[in-house]
């Protein structure tokens, strides 16, 4: 599988930055409904990033209430393999972060993972909760938790 890699994230906030320039949008501007898919190379959907309000806040950052991103297997059948969702979250395209102070829920068909005051690193894969995690695991682990 395909990962979002720092530069595609960098391309984002460049063409949200030429928005921001000569689409006249200035910051706390709000958009209702916000839709973001991520392709990759090949023209395949390996991310969506949706939110029920994104406030532009800089040529580099947004916040989002209402977060849903999807993540997909990359192929031609377009099925989704995980779903993170937020009710706020502020995202950084210039160091591929984001974080909120609220709730997270990351599923999966092996896992559901909730936990508060998150911060996830792009670069890294790394999501790191602060506050309260609750893991439940759907599929045997074998025996690493001894």
């Amino acid at each position: 599988m395909l990962r979002v890699t720092r530069n595609r994230i960098l391309a984002l906030a460049a063409a949200a930055a030429t928005l921001a320039a000569f689409g006249q949008i200035r910051p706390d501007t709000a958009i209702s409904d916000f839709r973001l898919p991520l392709f990759d190379e090949f023209g395949y959907r390996v991310w969506q990033l949706r939110g029920e309000l994104a406030t532009y806040q800089s040529a580099t950052q947004i916040k989002i209430e209402g977060m849903h991103v999807s993540q997909f297997i990359g192929d031609d059948e377009n099925r989704e393999v995980a779903k993170l969702t937020s009710p706020e979250a502020i995202f950084h395209f210039d160091t591929t972060t984001a974080y909120g102070p609220g709730q997270l829920r990351v599923e999966t068909k092996a896992f559901d993972v909730v936990g508060y005051d998150w911060i996830w690193l792009g670069e890294k894969k790394q999501i790191t909760f602060n506050n309260t995690v609750k893991v439940t695991l759907y599929e045997e682990i074998g025996d690493i938790l001894k």
